[in-house]
């Protein structure tokens, strides 16, 4: 059998097609061009969907056995509805669940995304060997999804794992949130980019930053890596924060992994060595002396994996 696995965010969105090993059969994504309004983009949703229902590396004979979508929260997991997301503007108390139910008279499922990857690792990465797991993606913002004793933690909303709103800093940065230094304010791409910029303009001495019209996170984690004495500042500023929101994690759910995705982990072992190693310091050694970290097995497509594995937890 098939499974169908979406994967909604800001920028694109994403289907693909898994077979009954966990192989993705099929892919493809169009622009999710937010703006435009649920409705519209939702239509354009199905088209997608179509298409990849209708290529020809999908086996026309097997059956679906369900759809799983990864969303950007806030959402309601049980409601099945998307719940006004920061990067989904308009996109408010939509019931998409119902709405891809009606269309194609099939199970779905709608899950945050890091939920929903925190399972892809569960699943697909670890084969179900590894029972407790947290999954954290340091990107624009942070998320997290913790698989515990092998289920996936959804507390009272589905809404367990924000991890990015651990509060570390009380006097730190201010949060999309409303609160002060939370881990997603201090350390995200974000948040490394509001520090910089902000230091930046109390700064007067060189810096290769300077030089730039437009900066991101990555620029600012490359001119680290090149000795820029300013941005290693940042960065070390920002690798503690980061070790300081693992340690707590570690502390309040035992983890044997700690996983990480997302686009600030494309800047390489330079950046997230030295938070490992620093949290590692910190963590009590009865639970740091089996705790593994990594990066994701399953890179860029760790979205469509983890809507996929939706489809598996809670059917079988």
């Amino acid at each position: 059998m098939y499974r169908i696995g979406i994967d909604i965010g800001g920028t694109n969105m994403r289907v693909g097609i898994f077979d009954d090993g966990g192989n993705l059969v099929v892919k493809e994504k169009i622009l999710t061009n937010a703006q435009e309004g649920a409705t519209v983009a939702i239509k354009r949703l199905k088209l997608l969907i179509n298409e990849v229902l209708n290529s020809k590396e999908v086996d026309k004979t097997q059956k679906i056995k369900g759809i799983g979508v990864g969303s950007p929260g806030p959402l309601d997991p049980w409601k099945g509805e998307i719940q006004s997301p920061p990067n989904l503007p308009g996109w408010d108390n939509i019931p998409l669940r119902q709405n891809l139910q009606d269309k194609y008279n099939l199970p779905v499922f709608l899950h945050n995304d890091a939920n929903a990857a925190a399972l892809g690792e569960f699943l697909y990465a670890y084969n179900k060997e590894v029972k407790n797991l947290v999954y954290i993606t340091v990107s624009t913002g942070i998320g997290g999804g913790i698989i515990s004793d092998g289920k996936l933690m959804l507390g009272d909303k589905g809404s367990a794992g924000e991890v990015g709103h651990i509060i570390i800093r009380p006097d730190g940065n201010m949060c999309s949130c409303g609160n002060r230094g939370c881990l997603e304010a201090q350390a995200s791409g974000t948040g490394i980019f509001t520090r910089t910029q902000e230091a930046l303009k109390n700064y007067d001495r060189p810096t290769i930053l300077k030089n730039f019209d437009l900066l991101s996170s990555k620029e600012i984690i490359e001119a680290a890596n090149l000795g820029d004495s300013f941005a290693k500042h940042i960065i070390e500023e920002v690798q503690m924060d980061l070790a300081l929101g693992i340690v707590n994690i570690a502390h309040a759910y035992n983890p044997q992994k700690i996983v990480f995705g997302g686009g600030v982990m494309q800047s390489g072992d330079t950046f997230i060595q030295p938070v490992i190693e620093r949290a590692r310091e910190m963590i009590l050694p009865s639970m740091a002396e089996n705790l593994d970290f990594s990066v994701t097995k399953l890179g860029g497509d760790l979205g469509l994996f983890g809507a996929a594995a939706l489809v598996d937890y809670f059917q079988d």
